[in-house]
């Protein structure tokens, strides 16, 4: 014996008004054509929404990505001396940077010669002789951790992204032009 039909009061897209509806009388062939239609979207959409959660973690929304700054490295005849708390710097735009936790700092070699941007260690001025290795000219270390550095610069090469760990001033200098006042600033702020 047949159900009895009722009408449906529901617009949907598959099921006229004024005809028996397909949402109060579901037979199991019905689920299955249903489910054979509609699951699979219902499971992508689901599955996109677990994997997005769990690459952020906490399951919280996940922090904007923000793009690095480029800082550029150029003692050529442009380059000014720019005065900052810490002494007097050239050859580097902007001189100073601030950057957020997390947040890069790319350099960018726009000068004929080559050159790097060496971390200082904890110092707050520019001292007269840093006292570098061999080991400034390989890229190394992230802006707080101790240590860091570029690496060689050819002419026109740009730097890996180097990230910035934790707040506060850290001050870097080139390890072929320290002495002409290739030097400069980040700031690391929360």
């Amino acid at each position: 014996m047949d159900p009895p039909h009722r009408v449906c009061h529901f617009r949907h897209a598959k099921v006229r008004q004024n005809t028996p509806c397909q949402r109060f009388f579901i037979t199991p062939m019905r689920r299955i054509d249903y489910f054979a239609a509609h699951g699979p979207a219902w499971i992508a959409a689901w599955l996109v929404l677990v994997l997005t959660l769990a690459a952020s973690g906490t399951g919280a929304p996940a922090r904007a990505v923000v793009a690095p700054v480029t800082v550029t490295l150029d003692l050529g005849r442009s380059a000014k001396v720019v005065h900052l708390d810490a002494g007097d710097a050239a050859g580097v735009s902007p001189a100073r940077v601030v950057v957020r936790v997390g947040q890069s700092v790319v350099f960018l070699n726009n000068d004929s010669r080559h050159h790097t941007a060496t971390s200082l260690g904890d110092v707050q001025v520019f001292p007269e002789s840093p006292r570098w290795t061999e080991n400034a000219l390989r890229a190394s270390g992230s802006i707080g951790a101790g240590t860091w550095s570029t690496g060689d610069l050819a002419p026109g090469a740009r730097s890996s992204p180097i990230e910035a760990t934790k707040p506060g001033t850290y001050l870097f200098g080139c390890f072929f032009d320290y002495s002409a006042g290739m030097r400069g600033e980040i700031i690391v702020e929360q």
